[in-house]
């Protein structure tokens, strides 16, 4: 089982800088839990089983393949809209695909759930 999480921003510095990098960076430095992978103000918005998963990767092109193959090396990625633009022309049309392309700022974070595989 795949666990998808979406940054909820729920405090937040209210200045922007008018940079989007900075103020990405800004967005994952507050967010970040205490360095044991464990993410704050997260809500988890999807579940996707092993087989959907697997059939993701195997009909994307070469990015989408590096980028959600990761998970099975490092149990847990971060995809951020620069990625999401990416991964959209090639994903399937699936429940994970509508997430992607609404996200416009923040993150997702995809786990691997070792406990409901």
């Amino acid at each position: 089982m795949v666990e998808v999480y979406k940054l909820v921003q729920k405090h937040l510095d209210g200045a922007k800088s008018g940079n989007v990098t900075l103020d990405q960076i800004k967005i994952f430095s507050t967010c970040i839990g205490h360095g044991v992978g464990t993410i704050d103000f997260s809500e988890k918005v999807l579940e996707i089983n092993e087989c959907e998963f697997e059939q993701m990767l195997s009909t994307g092109n070469e990015y989408l393949k590096r980028k959600l193959g990761n998970l099975s090396k490092y149990f847990e990625i971060e995809i951020f809209p620069e990625h999401a633009v990416q991964l959209l022309p090639e994903m399937i049309e699936c429940p994970f695909k509508k997430i992607l392309s609404d996200l416009k700022a923040g993150y997702l974070v995809l786990r691997k759930d070792f406990q409901n595989t």
